[in-house]
C-alpha cells in the first residue's frame, strides 16, 4: 500500500485480511521481544541478589560508592546553579 493509500479505507476483503494479518504478527513479535524482555530481567535480578547474598560487603562498598558520586554530582550541580542565580540577580 502506497502512502498517500494509508489513510483511505481498505477497498477490499483481501486489503482488509492483509492488514489484519501484519496487526496479527507485529502483536505476536511485540509480545515474544516483551517475554523474552521480562525473562531476561528476572534473571538480571536473581544473579543480582545471589552475589548479594555470597559478596554483602562488597554489596555495601558498590552502594557506598555509588551514593557518593551521586550526592557529588547533585551538590556540583546545585552550587553551578546557585552561582548562575547569583550572577543572574
Amino acid at each position: 500500500m502506497e502512502y498517500a493509500q494509508m489513510n483511505e479505507a481498505p477497498s477490499t476483503v483481501q486489503e482488509m485480511r492483509a492488514g489484519t494479518d501484519r496487526r496479527r504478527k507485529v502483536r505476536e513479535a511485540v509480545d515474544e521481544y516483551w517475554s523474552t524482555a521480562a525473562e531476561r530481567a528476572r534473571e538480571a535480578a536473581a544473579y543480582a541478589d545471589r552475589q548479594v547474598h555470597h559478596n554483602p560487603w562488597t554489596a555495601v562498598g558498590i552502594g557506598f560508592g555509588v551514593g557518593m558520586v551521586f550526592g557529588a554530582l547533585v551538590a556540583m550541580l546545585a552550587s553551578s546553579q546557585r552561582s548562575t542565580m547569583d550572577r543572574l540577580l
